[in-house]
């Protein structure tokens, strides 16, 4: 059909066709709203910004009614030769757009019966249930798998992670979008009757019905809440040429439709006329501002008028021209390569003799000599040419002055092909070496000599450069900074995951710093194009050919707005940049990406450009603050509960590889966007940060105000951070500063420490609340809007919680409520884990080389559990838990927390594939599965991840697809080292737990331990109890019994200086038990001979474990033999498990100050010394409790139903309590309300006119959480209400009635 394609084509963003194209059209469009940082706008996944105009902000800043954008939106073109459908070769372009609301030359881009030409997004990239584009903030909105990694086998679909520019990850990037979106729907020039060529131009020769040019496009949008980024929005485009053709020439743009001072969808203003917009080549960036920064005709505008930037981060890389285009040949050390000069752009003689460079069609070179005859034809790349020795001249890219007398670079620098035969394509003077623009009149707008390297293919130099034509798909580290040790993650990007790639030592696609995760790999080739057109309504959106010279490298075009680089008037103007040409081959993928970076003026927005080329050049791995807590919200009367987890405080910054958490702060406002507690400024007295309720630190001696270094300090304009005031860590809150009736937005934040020496500023989690223009109001895990309100008349709740202790334990705990609507009535059983049996090496001492002797404790035995040599600590091993003499003595470590309820799922199987369930940390032997038809499943048929709470078949159909019920028990708490007051605060040490101040909340509870960390003697219960006749006791009889001391002395034994037992001190209950029989018991012969020796009248008991414990009895010389005398000691040896002997304690026996000299005493039946110690909890510890539940009181609830009051009253034209109109809303007064309090829960509520009238009813739902209801002072008709007086009756079958009247005043 036809012959040779040549194809330019023109790009904003990035392609990848790794994966079988998805469906596309008009019917997958949904929006989505970024708001992750100061800047909030709309966006489509058709690929334009700013639109639609009635879903929320339009490229807003500080407000969302602060709109600066009216579209912004990606263009690809490409130059095509081929066939048309005579057989005649033609040349062609077309360029995709994005279709937009905007005004045009033309008309839309579409096909005669109105179907849209251009991107249009791909199915199965998000939630098709829901109306949003994915974004990493909200999991609702993303799909059950992503079409795109079904080829991972280790976890096909991603099912339930992010689909991110990180892999998984969602901490590097705190807010970020993703969809795809292809031409397939752009027909124009497919079928020969949409186009004026009559051509049918098809891109993919294996599959006919493929439209376009088979581009196919991934956008992502991503943001920062970091201070020194809060002010950008970044967009990334990955562009893929999924066709089979290579095409030779291609060319990507943006098209900025500016409107700073526009709101939602109200035009009225007219605020587009004034704007004015200009570019910065030096830095990479256009901008757009308002003349005279007055806006006063859009009355919902808030605050000042800043400026708007688009600022060029990542262009197309062209890694076939042999120039290196983005300038960073000299990044590698020791690297070297030539360097052009003013007299490469010279005409060259070619001479017999002379070598020139041919290109075969794969871009590879060769050298050629020109033979000494007359002429010979040369043939390279796209290109021939005959050549006359000593007669012919070659030259490409050279400047040329235009027939307005503007100085041009020669069209074969556009070409796409290598016209002198140098080895080198499409080189321009401009581009290359001298950015220069001269007006007819001599006017210098710019001129910068700035040469770009380059390979000389004849003398080889620089060839070795891998910085020069550097690929992000070539498998190569081309700049050599993937590190093994930070970066070996495997291809999800996420570290211990055991993935494809983790952990080989080697760089995998998807690991960081390696191919698409490092920009550093492109040979890009930077912004080519700016072309500025006035009135807005000249953008040529039909004519592919017009859109074609508009994108055309090399064209810079000045507004007549304005004048020396500053603006003399404004008006509707808007613009159009780009980057190009490069060749895009089949399969090959190429990158854009851009960032919308606001500033207060014009400096301020170059040098927060400045942020925006620091996070680009460090991989967009801007250091992120800690991951983001999960906050729980609970109103409550005149209060709001706040409670989190503890996920940000053992975070690592995947960017500085440190722990740096520092602590939490607390935000409240009125406004979903925190404007009113936003009023912190900076030295220039402009607003940048927020004011805090509450903030929570780590006792660290990390405090104050950030200290930055002279560069930073100036680039925060004086601005600082507060880290704190060693405060200590807590995880709930109580707000009592709030009025029932009164919505509240909260948010909480995690934030790390900064760093002075590396310029790095403290970092926050975002904090975004999102109100769409429905009203409905969007949150993330951080963030909550909160009403509160009083409970429902006749609410009881009991939270006096009672529980049961059994074991040793000698400490107490306390069962807190923190959040009554989310008590379980359930039973829960508390256990512990201590040093003996923890499973983990608390003092670090076991090594690898003498120690892994598997779990008989026996070298060289081959356990059969296969744990001698495992390279991991093992029960039974040397100086681990219970053999280790320093963990052998039972201190607490964690602690779980058991619901005793059997929980019933259901859950619909997905073959092989992981269904996660709603409880991790789930008991094994407590499962059961059903399918529906009550068929209990054999635990062959499926595989149960217990730990993180989700299930599979274990084979394909194991499990059938109806719908299955698992029944089990859990863990809310399973393993938590956090216990207040905890000793394993020394980071040598395990566990170590930096804050000890509370515990993990779950099911609405908290405990509150007091644990008797340190094994002190419990004077209490240590005493005498001795009796003379048998039936009385005296306890401590001082007359009759010997003073004693109990401790445990470390002893030298061999009497050599040295310590050679070292008693451990295990917190038991003793007795030493007498009897008139003098064999009752038996010493040992020594402290070192461990045999039976001495009969003794008495035994020592271990009461807590109810065993006899050995002894040695070193007897006073003086004294009766096997009988306690004044000098005795008694060292007492514990058994463990295996029956070996531990030195434990040592009792000395002396007289008293008060007996005489010659006095002794003789024990016998029924006299007994208790020792006692206090105890931490130990394994053999536990608490059982029944959490509460509320309910309703039915005769609390008659007496309470004269309390119910209406709130305001009387209501006065609109009160405060009522929230403003939605984003983007340019018409109406918002919501009006009044509220009825302290109902019952079964409340009925009649309204009335005052003459008798009925206009409304109003029914509770239920909750008894909640005593209100609030009425929108609309009739049952849905009409408001007229101003007057209006009565009330309210019903209830548990309170009787009652009524009232409020008033409605004007």
């Amino acid at each position: 059909m036809f012959s040779k394609v040549k194809l330019s084509i023109l790009f904003l963003f990035l392609i990848d066709l790794s994966f079988s194209q998805e469906s596309s059209g008009r019917q997958f469009r949904r929006t989505g709203i970024h708001n992750g940082n100061l800047v909030r706008t709309v966006f489509g996944n058709w690929g334009v910004v700013g639109q639609p105009s009635n879903k929320g902000p339009r490229g807003a800043w500080l407000n969302d009614n602060n709109g600066y954008i009216g579209d912004v939106s990606p263009m690809v073109g490409a130059e095509i030769t081929t066939l048309d459908t005579a057989g005649n070769p033609i040349t062609f372009r077309s360029v995709v757009i994005s279709p937009a609301n905007r005004p045009t030359s033309t008309g839309g881009e579409e096909a005669p019966g109105g179907k849209s030409w251009g991107f249009e997004p791909q199915s199965g990239y998000f939630n098709e249930n829901q109306e949003s584009i994915a974004i990493s903030t909200n999991s609702n909105t993303w799909p059950s798998f992503w079409p795109n990694k079904l080829n991972d086998s280790s976890d096909p679909g991603w099912r339930g992670y992010w689909n991110g520019y990180f892999g998984k990850d969602i901490q590097n990037i705190q807010q970020e979008s993703f969809f795809i979106m292809d031409d397939n729907n752009d027909e124009e020039f497919n079928y020969p009757q949409y186009n004026k060529w009559n051509v049918e131009f098809k891109p993919d020769s294996n599959n006919l019905s493929r439209n376009g040019l088979g581009l196919e496009v991934k956008v992502r949008g991503m943001q920062w809440q970091q201070f020194l980024a809060q002010d950008v929005l970044f967009w990334v485009y990955e562009v893929t040429n999924t066709s089979t053709v290579d095409y030779t020439n291609v060319v990507f743009g943006m098209l900025v439709g500016t409107y700073v001072g526009v709101t939602g969808t109200d035009d009225r203003p007219q605020e587009y006329d004034d704007d004015w917009s200009f570019f910065d080549v030096q830095n990479d960036i256009t901008y757009t501002g308002d003349y005279g920064n007055n806006v006063d005709r859009n009355p919902r505008w808030v605050g000042d008028v800043g400026m708007v930037g688009y600022a060029f981060l990542e262009s197309p890389g062209n890694s076939y021209d042999g120039i290196d285009n983005d300038g960073d040949y000299d990044l590698i050390p020791n690297a070297s390569a030539p360097l052009f000069e003013k007299s490469n752009f010279d005409s060259v003689l070619i001479n017999a003799g002379d070598q020139v460079i041919l290109i075969d069609n794969n871009f590879n070179r060769s050298k050629f000599t020109i033979p000494n005859q007359d002429s010979v034809k040369l043939s390279t790349r796209g290109f021939s040419k005959t050549i006359y020795p000593g007669k012919s001249y070659l030259v490409e890219g050279n400047i040329v002055i235009g027939s307005n007398g503007k100085e041009l670079s020669n069209e074969n620098a556009f070409d796409g092909v290598d016209n002198d035969f140098d080895g080198l394509i499409d080189e321009n003077y401009f581009l290359h070496y001298n950015q220069r623009r001269v007006e007819p009149d001599g006017t210098v707008l710019f001129d910068t000599i700035n040469p770009r390297a380059y390979i000389d293919y004849i003398t080889e130099y620089g060839m070795l450069n891998n910085l020069i034509d550097e690929k992000r798909d070539d498998g190569i580290d081309n700049d050599g900074d993937w590190n093994v040790l930070y970066d070996d993650l495997g291809a999800d990007g996420i570290a211990e995951t055991g993935d494809y790639g983790e952990l080989d030592g080697k760089p995998t696609l998807g690991e960081p710093n390696f191919d698409r995760t490092d920009v550093d790999e492109s040979d890009q080739i930077g912004l080519t194009s700016f072309n500025y057109f006035s009135p807005a309504n000249l953008y040529p959106a039909k004519e592919d050919e017009e859109l074609w010279e508009q994108l055309k490298p090399g064209y810079f075009d000045v507004p007549a707005s304005i004048s020396d680089g500053k603006p003399i008037a404004g008006e509707d103007g808007d613009f159009i940049y780009g980057s190009g040409y490069f060749p895009l081959r089949a399969g090959q993928t190429e990158r854009f990406s851009i960032a919308l970076v606001y500033g207060n003026d014009l400096d301020d927005l170059i040098n927060n450009k400045k942020t925006v080329q620091d996070i680009y050049n460090s991989n967009y791995r801007f250091p992120p603050p800690p991951k983001k807590p999960t906050m729980t919200a609970v109103p409550g009367d005149g209060k709001v509960t706040l409670y989190w987890d503890r996920v940000a405080e053992e975070s690592l910054d995947p960017v500085t590889k440190e722990k740096d958490f520092q602590g939490y702060k607390i935000y409240r406002a009125t406004d979903p966007n925190f404007n009113d507690v936003r009023n912190i400024t900076d030295a220039n007295g402009l607003i940048q940060g927020y004011s805090t309720l509450a903030q929570f630190d780590k006792k660290d001696e990390i405090n104050g105000y950030f200290y930055p270094s002279k560069n930073l300090f100036q680039d925060t304009k004086g601005y600082s951070f507060y880290l704190g005031d060693d405060s200590g860590l807590v995880h709930s809150y109580i707000d009592r500063d709030v009025q029932n009736g009164r919505t509240y937005y909260y948010a909480l934040v995690a934030y790390d420490h900064g760093d002075e020496e590396k310029d790095i500023f403290p970092s926050e989690n975002s904090k975004f609340i999102s109100v769409l223009p429905t009203g409905q109001i969007i949150t993330d895990q951080n963030t909550a809007y909160i009403t509160p309100s009083s409970s429902a008349a006749g609410y009881s709740l009991n939270d006096t919680i009672k529980t049961a202790h059994q074991g040793p334990g000698t400490g107490s705990l306390k069962i807190n409520i923190v959040d009554e609507q989310a008590l379980t009535g359930h039973q829960y059983q508390i256990e512990f884990f201590d040093t003996s049996n923890d499973g983990i090496d608390n003092d670090k001492d076991w090594n690898i080389i003498t120690d892994d002797i598997g779990s008989d404790g026996i070298p060289n035995s081959n356990d059969m559990d296969g744990s001698e040599g495992n390279g991991l600590p093992d029960i039974g091993e040397p100086n681990f838990d219970w053999t280790d003499n320093e963990e052998y003595t039972p201190i607490t470590t964690h602690y779980s927390v058991k619901n005793l309820n059997t929980i019933y799922e259901s859950f619909l199987p997905n073959d092989t594939f992981f269904v996660a369930l709603s409880k991790k940390n789930i008991i094994s032997s407590s499962i059961e599965l059903k399918n529906s038809t009550g068929f209990v499943i054999p635990g062959s048929d499926y595989e149960l991840d217990a730990k993180l709470g989700r299930i599979r078949a274990s084979n394909s159909g194991s499990l059938g697809s109806d719908e299955h019920t698992l029944s089990f028990q859990y863990y809310p708490i399973f393993f938590n080292p956090y216990i207040q007051e905890s000793i394993w605060d020394d980071p040598t040490k395990l566990p170590y737990v930096t804050e000890r101040n509370d515990t993990d909340i779950f099911d609405g509870l908290s405990i509150k331990f007091s644990n008797d960390w340190f094994i002190t003697s419990d004077d209490e219960n240590t005493y005498w109890w001795t009796t003379e006749n048998g039936s009385e006791w005296i306890r401590n009889d001082g007359d009759n019994t010997y003073f004693f001391i109990v401790s445990a002395t470390d002893l030298d034994t061999n009497f050599d200086g040295k310590i050679d037992l070292r008693a451990i001190r295990v917190p038991n209950n003793y007795a030493i038990v007498f009897s008139d029989d003098a064999d009752f018991g038996q010493s040992y012969i020594s402290l070192n001979l461990l045999s039976p020796g001495t009969k003794t009248n008495f035994k020592v008991m271990n009461l807590t474990d109810n065993i006899e414990v050995p002894f040695y009895l070193f007897d006073y010389p003086l004294g009766e033999t096997g009988k306690i005398n004044s000098g005795d000691y008694i060292y007492f040896y514990d058994k463990d498990s295996l029956g070996i002997d531990r030195y434990t304690w040592n009792v000395t026996f002396t007289k008293r100050q008060s007996q005489q000299d010659n006095v002794e005493f003789t024990f016998g039946d029924g006299d007994t010394l208790f020792i006692d110690f206090s105890k931490p909890f130990r394994n053999s510890d536990t608490y059982s409790f029944t959490a509460p539940s509320a309910k309703i009181d039915e005769p609390k609830v008659s007496k309470e139903i004269d309390q119910i009051r209406v709130v305001p009253n009387p209501y006065i034209v609109g009160h405060r309590f009522e929230s403003p109109l939605p984003p983007g809303i340019t018409s109406g007064r918002g919501s009006r309300k009044v509220e009825f309090q302290n109902l019952p829960s079964d409340a009925k509520v009649h309204i009335f006119t005052a003459r008798g009238q009925h206009i409304r009813s109003l029914l509770h739902d239920g909750n008894i959480f909640s005593g209100t209801i609030e009425w929108d002072l609309k009739t049952k008709e849905n009409l408001d209400v007229a101003f007057g007086v209006y009565y009330y009756i309210v019903e209830s079958d548990l309170g009787g009635k009652t009524s009232g009247k409020l008033a409605v005043i004007k």
